[in-house]
């Protein structure tokens, strides 16, 4: 506004300012027709704002986000209404400043937060995780890395008279992003499961294969069955690194668990039996057409 404040009053001046004049200027700052003509109103009661930035309003130093109100809203868990009734009563012990009022408490810690830091402060770190940028790995070369997985298809089978949901496990390496190895149980998965994936992907012929050998390491999430002493014991004969990723920490095996995700988006949503997941406190739906059989 500061760049056409005297040009308007100018204008305005020699009667020759119009909506027109206004519109422009409206657009070319991204505002409203109704915050330029404030502007106009208030540069006119004073000329030395239409030479500063904005009118009066504008220039007196804005709120900003302090250590105590990034406190009160740990405190109190991202409520601002909340965070505001706070500094309000301090404020009338005269334990600190007139805060501000509500909607410029809100774009103070809208401008002075990340996205990751308001998630954070609402719904703690797992929340706040969504909005970390993880970098990608350095490519690799072939069987350098491995990761593993379970994942229970939603996909409905026959097993002998009874409709259940199988399970997966699979490993996939990573430079390749190759499936090496897959087995597939009728019922929970366990360490027989994880040492038939296993054997799958470690030989390559017949009817294994192509992919497949001994990685140099394979990285897996804490799960009993990976950690058992029968699969810790065959990575050791095998002579292969085992990295057992901490808890809550899926984006360190992402190879995997984007194979999880392109499987049933990609696959299993077009097989017979295949079971929408429900909304949160909903029933799953039951499949519309014949369901598979499962076979030993």
């Amino acid at each position: 506004m500061w760049f056409f404040g005297g040009r308007l009053l100018a204008l305005r001046g020699e009667q020759k300012l119009t909506t027109g004049h206004v519109r422009l200027i409206a657009q070319s700052l991204q505002v409203t027709e109704r915050t330029v003509w404030r502007w106009l109103a208030a540069a006119e009661r004073d000329e030395a704002a239409a030479d500063e930035p904005g009118t009066r309003a504008q220039t007196r130093d804005r709120f900003a986000v302090t250590p105590e109100v990034r406190g009160l809203l740990a405190l109190w868990k991202g409520n601002v209404a909340a965070v505001h009734r706070a500094l309000t009563v301090r404020a009338a012990r005269g334990e600190g400043d007139t805060p501000p009022s509500i909607p410029t408490l809100h774009r103070a810690i809208r401008r002075d937060l990340m996205p990751g830091e308001r998630a954070g402060l609402a719904g703690g770190e797992r929340a706040a995780r969504k909005h970390d940028v993880f970098l990608a790995r350095p490519r690799g070369w072939r069987n350098q890395v491995w990761e593993t997985d379970h994942v229970q298809a939603p996909v409905l089978v026959d097993v002998d008279g009874v409709a259940r949901r199988p399970w997966i496990t699979w490993f996939t390496g990573c430079a390749t992003n190759a499936i090496t190895g897959v087995a597939v149980t009728p019922g929970d998965p366990s360490r027989e499961s994880v040492l038939a994936a296993l054997r799958s992907a470690v030989l390559c012929e017949d009817p294994y294969g192509p992919f497949g050998g001994l990685p140099e390491k394979v990285r897996m999430d804490r799960g009993k069955d990976f950690l058992s002493r029968t699969v810790t014991a065959a990575f050791e004969v095998l002579d292969v690194a085992v990295e057992d990723l901490p808890a809550f920490t899926p984006h360190r095996k992402g190879t995997v668990e984007s194979l999880n995700r392109a499987v049933e988006t990609m696959l299993l949503v077009s097989l017979p039996g295949y079971v929408r997941q429900p909304r949160p406190g909903k029933r799953s739906s039951r499949p519309k057409d014949e369901v598979l059989t499962f076979f030993t």
